[in-house]
């Protein structure tokens, strides 16, 4: 996989070629036909799936081979390795945040963004889940956004965001605080709503039963593609 996004990156024209290629083309471009939006946000977190996937694989063979138990109230580690994970922690988001505030130039600052953007998350993942005391106390209200966060992710670029994301979404000219607080319950509120559909719509969609799933897979295709031949998709 990182081959692959190697390769994508290393050549700007291959990736246009890939991703202006019928019928997928229209997920990619802008309402000008162009690519170059989805080039640019690629770029920036082409690395991020990758970083998520060998976290989750460490964390599953961590939690395999008993080298901590995050299931009591106790410390992850030892005392001595537990203040050498929080020390580490501490200078990496220091670190992180001081390339924040000296980096200037904005196309250079997202070209090393992609290959450390891991430091601060892993850093603050230890910061809170190494002293057992921080592991398990939480905030109810920020727990109940963690639960729609993939829904505020992608509805922000349809509710927030406007013009391809150039531009705000203004519903009361002349007032930008009324209106970001007004466009933000609508964002919220949209979220959840499409999180609690999500919900309700997903047995149906991705049945157990594998034979169901094919079935769905069919009519699935059976409906799109016709659509996507009548708006020159094919």
């Amino acid at each position: 996989m990182s081959f692959v996004v190697t390769i994508l990156f290393m050549s700007e024209v291959f990736f246009e070629k890939v991703f202006v290629t019928r019928p997928w083309k229209a997920f990619f471009v802008n309402t000008d036909d162009d690519i170059h939006e989805w080039w640019f946000r690629w770029k920036i977190d082409r690395y991020s799936v990758m970083y998520g996937m060998s976290f989750g694989v460490v964390m599953v063979l961590a939690q395999r081979y008993i080298i901590f138990d995050d299931n009591n109230h106790s410390n992850l580690f030892s005392r001595g390795v537990a203040l050498s994970s929080t020390l580490a922690a501490i200078i990496g988001i220091g670190c992180y945040i001081t390339f924040t505030f000296f980096c200037l130039n904005e196309l250079e600052c997202s070209e090393i963004h992609s290959y450390i953007v891991f430091i601060p998350i892993v850093s603050y993942i230890f910061l809170r889940n190494i002293s057992g005391v921080l592991r398990t106390r939480y905030s109810s209200l920020f727990a109940w956004f963690g639960e729609i966060s993939l829904e505020l992710f992608i509805s922000q670029y349809h509710i927030w965001l406007a013009a391809d994301t150039h531009g705000v979404l203004v519903l009361v000219p002349g007032y930008p605080v009324l209106n970001v607080i007004i466009t933000s319950f609508i964002f919220v509120c949209a979220s959840h709503e499409v999180h609690r559909i999500t919900k309700d719509l997903l047995p149906f969609a991705v049945p157990n039963d594998w034979k169901l799933v094919l079935r769905n897979f069919i009519l699935f295709l059976a409906i799109l593609v016709p659509i996507g031949i009548n708006d020159g998709m094919f």
